[in-house]
């Protein structure tokens, strides 16, 4: 019964073993037949001699089979373009836990990731014998396209590090690692036409156009073209002023502040042409852009009349973060227009008028109750005398 024990175990183990492609390049190192998979013993006692005068850098990819590297686009182009160029190189077509194996064989391991834009997030220092775990943030997109945009980010990696002695491997990620996805937000034809403009990592704002309105003795709207933007900072890390320039010589200002309780930012003191406006709900969390698809500033009223400022698809977003990137994407739309709308709040009071008419309901038929007398045909006549009054 033990020897039964042993053997399943030992397959289960086998069948636990994560048997990956590996393509090595940037290093001599032996060829292993085709049809024969690589022992995780063996693939880490190769590691362990390269560490000794290399450095390792390993570019995880998600789901990486032998399939991949056969790869091409439309074009009819492979999908590795750039690493078909480089030399020295070596592929293995099945390495058992190549990961495991590396994790074995440094001694010291560092993990990094490369963003949507192609860069590590954190940059990579050149020491021998370590070992740097490269994962990649995955896009909703096309698998071909996926892997030709992480084959230019791993030639430009390769190109930053051409001074340092390194073994590069392009392997699976393991089974049980995380994959991280992120949304590609796609500008719509409104947003390509419109106005966007950057303050390095600071703020960021984009819109269709922004219209001025004067309610005077006649209504009217004049639209303003923005040609630039300027911020000034207030108070660091807590608040800064943003200048729009127009083609009408005044700028439309206000001020953005951040609030440490909270962790939400703030547009307040809007003002144009001497006018200031008012600019209710222009807030959102750091972590989100807001988002607004028809916004309307308004000055206080004077004789039932107010002059406005009107935005159309309206997006700003201030990260208040020392760790944004220069020209950053927006985050996820803190939208302006509330999840509760009139209509949600119509069909939940019909739903409270119908339950309550279902539980009174209910309650006068649990209220029933049958007679406790019948009459008996055998018996004397139940007789029930009534008299006038």
């Amino acid at each position: 019964m033990l020897w039964k024990s042993l053997i399943a175990l030992c397959v289960i183990g086998v069948a636990l073993g994560e048997q990956t492609p590996v393509f090595l390049w940037g290093a001599n190192s032996p060829t292993k037949p085709s049809l024969r998979t690589v022992p995780q013993a063996e693939f880490g006692e190769q590691l362990a001699t390269l560490l000794k005068d290399h450095m390792v850098v390993a570019f995880e990819e998600n789901g990486l089979s032998n399939r991949d590297f056969l790869c091409s686009n439309g074009e009819a182009q492979s999908c590795y373009a750039q690493l078909q160029s480089v030399s020295p190189k070596t592929y293995y077509t099945s390495v058992e836990n190549p990961s495991e194996a590396l994790r074995a064989a440094a001694e010291k391991r560092e993990h990094n990731s490369i963003d949507a834009n192609g860069q590590l997030v954190q940059p990579v220092k050149c020491e021998v014998g370590t070992a740097h775990f490269v994962s990649f943030e995955d896009v909703s997109e096309t698998r071909a396209a996926t892997l030709q945009s992480h084959d230019s980010a791993i030639a430009a990696i390769s190109k930053q590090l051409n001074g340092c002695k390194v073994a590069y491997l392009y392997l699976a990620a393991p089974a049980t690692a995380p994959t991280v996805q992120r949304r590609v937000r796609r500008w719509t034809a409104a947003e390509t036409s419109g106005y966007r403009f950057y303050s390095g990592n600071q703020f960021a704002i984009s819109f269709t156009d922004v219209k001025y309105i004067n309610e005077g003795a006649t209504t009217t709207t004049t639209p303003l073209k923005v040609s630039g933007i300027t911020v000034n900072n207030v108070t660091a890390n807590i608040k800064f002023s943003v200048a729009l320039h127009t083609d009408a010589g005044k700028d439309i200002t206000f001020d953005v502040s951040y609030s440490s309780v909270d962790g939400y930012y703030t547009v307040s003191n809007a003002a144009y042409g001497g006018e200031t406006f008012r600019t209710p709900g222009v807030n959102a969390p750091t972590t989100f852009s807001y988002a607004c698809g028809n916004a309307t500033w308004y000055t206080p009223a004077k004789e039932n009349k107010a002059n406005a400022l009107a935005w159309s698809s309206l997006q700003l977003q201030a990260p208040f973060s020392q760790t944004a990137r220069d020209n950053f994407a927006f985050d996820d739309s803190w939208d302006c227009v509330g999840f509760v709308t009139p209509g949600i709040l119509m069909g939940l009071f019909v739903i409270v008028i119908l339950l309550v008419i279902v539980f009174l309901g209910l309650c006068w038929m649990m209220d029933i109750k049958t007679m406790d007398r019948f009459d008996d045909p055998k018996g004397k006549t139940i007789t029930i005398n009534a008299s006038a009054e």
